[in-house]
C-alpha cells in the first residue's frame, strides 16, 4: 500500500484539481460562449455601418435620380446630333443643307437621294446621296462647310469626274475644272424610346 498523503499535499491536489475542472469548463463551455458573443458583436457593428451607407444613398436617391434625367436630356439634345421626329425629316433637313450650300457655292445640284437609316445601338445612321456639278473652289467650299458646322455630318463613298473639254462652257474657258461629284453625307441621331 502507498503510504498517506500528508495533509497539506492533500490540499494542494485537491486544489489542482479543482483548478483543472473549472479551467476545463471554461474552456469547453465559456470560452465558446464568449467568443461567439464577440463575433455576434463585431457582425453587429458591421451591419450597422452597412445599414448607415444604405441610408444614406437612399436619401441621396432622388438627387441622383434628377442628376441622371438632366444627363439623360443633355445627351439626348447634346451638340452634334440630329433632331427631328423621324428619319425621313432628320433626311430632308440634310438635303436642305446640301441645297443650301450648293447654292452658296453657285454649284448645280443634280440630284439627291435618301438612303435607308441604320440602327446602331442607341444611334442611328441617317445618310443622303448628292450628285452636284462644281468648281474644285466650290467643291472645297460644299466639303468644309458640311463637315464644320453643327450637327456634325460626314462625308462618304467620294466620286469624282473631271468633264470633257468638249463638255465644259466654251464661252468662259477661265472658269476651271468643271467636276461632277457624288457623294453620300451622313449624320446621327438618337434612337427614339
Amino acid at each position: 500500500m502507498t503510504p498517506p498523503l500528508s495533509p497539506p499535499f492533500q490540499r494542494a491536489l485537491a486544489l489542482a484539481i479543482l483548478v483543472a475542472i473549472a479551467a476545463a469548463v471554461y474552456y469547453a463551455a465559456a470560452q465558446p460562449l464568449i467568443d461567439t458573443s464577440a463575433a455576434n458583436h463585431a457582425a453587429i457593428v458591421e451591419r450597422r455601418e452597412v445599414l448607415l451607407r444604405y441610408q444614406h444613398a437612399a436619401r441621396e436617391f432622388p438627387a441622383r435620380q434628377q442628376e441622371l434625367a438632366a444627363l439623360k436630356q443633355e445627351q439626348a439634345t447634346a451638340d452634334g446630333f440630329l433632331e427631328g421626329s423621324s428619319a425621313t425629316l432628320i433626311a430632308a433637313q440634310i438635303q436642305n443643307r446640301v441645297k443650301t450650300l450648293a447654292n452658296t457655292a453657285k454649284t448645280e445640284l443634280k440630284s439627291s437621294q435618301v438612303l435607308p437609316a441604320e440602327t446602331s445601338g442607341q444611334l442611328k445612321r441617317i445618310a443622303v446621296r448628292s450628285q452636284i456639278s462644281t468648281t474644285t473652289a466650290g467643291l472645297l467650299t460644299i466639303f468644309h462647310d458640311l463637315e464644320a458646322q453643327s450637327p456634325l455630318l460626314f462625308l462618304d463613298n467620294v466620286t469624282l469626274q473631271v468633264r470633257p473639254m468638249a463638255l465644259r462652257g466654251r464661252s468662259n474657258p477661265d472658269n476651271g475644272d468643271t467636276i461632277d461629284v457624288q457623294f453620300d453625307v451622313y449624320g446621327y441621331s438618337h434612337v427614339s424610346g
